[in-house]
């Protein structure tokens, strides 16, 4: 069921499109509508055309996957740096080939500018990438043992992922873009605050700058408990966080910081992967609540195949309790 909703609403002189009241709701004004992607089409994502994962076989980095389970995807089987003299030689892939941003130009020319939110993806992040290539027990060994060479293998994965920012941003024209790396367990950070700040930092840092320069807002997704971080990835520019609300304590984040980061998600992937119909019903509404003067962006916590009828119901609740504002006016495409 297509559930896009056309919300250019009008309000006597006024046409608020979703991307207009998306940029309400990220500069912490009140919107006219919670803004959900899913629902009112106010963001849409290019992506490059790295290979970031495949179901078998050598992705662009060069690390080998296997799908062994169909309901989580395929899994990494080989990691090809085994040894620190690799780091300078080894062949990154090349973010200037025509094949990695064409798709994105050509999805982007069909988009009309005006009403919506463009956002580009830049895959994977700078920690996933390095235990990838290395494996996550090299990866803890060299940040102990070989620290340079780890932190010269972040540098130069950062340098790719600079430049697919650069290119998304020149030939694409993005409003705002997507960085993904799973930095927390369910309870607390995979690698310590100290270890992140020295080796994940200071680059990530970088690619935000090359998103900030241009006028371009940033978007960080986390799975795990990543509260710790959160000053860090102010200081260092985020604008929107997508973290998971089962692991963060989305109200003490919006106490504590204020008008300083946005939120996307709220309703989380368990809810909708297993969870009642009345929870997620319970937690749309709860973000609905919240979302009321700004700073919240609806969505699944997640990126996951969900039952319909569980979107269904998320869709209900964020049409009857998440329109503040001249609710009448929108128009079901």
């Amino acid at each position: 069921m297509d559930m896009v909703i056309n919300f250019n609403v009008v309000g006597g002189p006024h046409i608020i499109s979703p991307r207009e009241n998306f940029l309400l709701a990220v500069n912490h004004e009140e919107p006219y509508w919670l803004p959900c992607p899913l629902f009112d089409g106010s963001v849409i994502t290019v992506q490059h055309g790295l290979v970031e994962r495949c179901e078998y076989g050598l992705d662009s980095w060069g690390v080998r996957w296997e799908l062994r389970d169909k309901r989580s995807d395929s899994f990494p089987v080989a990691h090809p740096l085994e040894s620190p003299d690799m780091v300078d030689d080894y062949p990154m892939p090349s973010p200037y080939e025509p094949n990695i941003i064409r798709s994105a130009v050509e999805a982007a020319s069909r988009i009309d500018r005006r009403n919506i939110i463009l956002m580009g993806d830049n895959g994977w992040g700078l920690f996933e990438r390095a235990w990838l290539l290395l494996g996550m027990n090299r990866f803890f060994i060299w940040a102990f043992k070989y620290q340079e060479a780890l932190s010269r293998l972040i540098e130069r994965i950062c340098e790719v992922k600079i430049t697919i920012t650069e290119e998304m941003i020149k030939r694409v024209g993005v409003d705002l873009i997507w960085y993904g790396d799973d930095w927390g367990m369910e309870d607390r950070l995979l690698i310590s605050p100290e270890m992140w700040r020295k080796f994940i930092k200071p680059y990530q840092a970088k690619l935000y700058w090359a998103a900030k320069k241009h006028g371009v807002m940033v978007l960080q997704h986390s799975d795990g408990k990543v509260e710790d971080l959160i000053p860090d990835l102010i200081e260092i520019g985020v604008n929107i966080l997508n973290i998971q609300r089962e692991c963060n304590d989305w109200r003490k984040i919006i106490r504590t910081y204020g008008k300083q980061i946005s939120l996307w998600g709220g309703v989380s992937a368990r809810t909708l992967d297993i969870g009642s119909p009345e929870k997620v019903a319970e937690e749309t509404e709860e973000c609905c609540q919240l979302g009321k003067l700004g700073g919240i962006i609806l969505a699944p916590g997640h990126s996951l195949k969900y039952q319909p009828e569980k979107i269904d119901i998320m869709y209900e609740t964020w049409l009857k309790k998440g329109h503040y504002k001249l609710a009448n006016h929108a128009s079901k495409k």
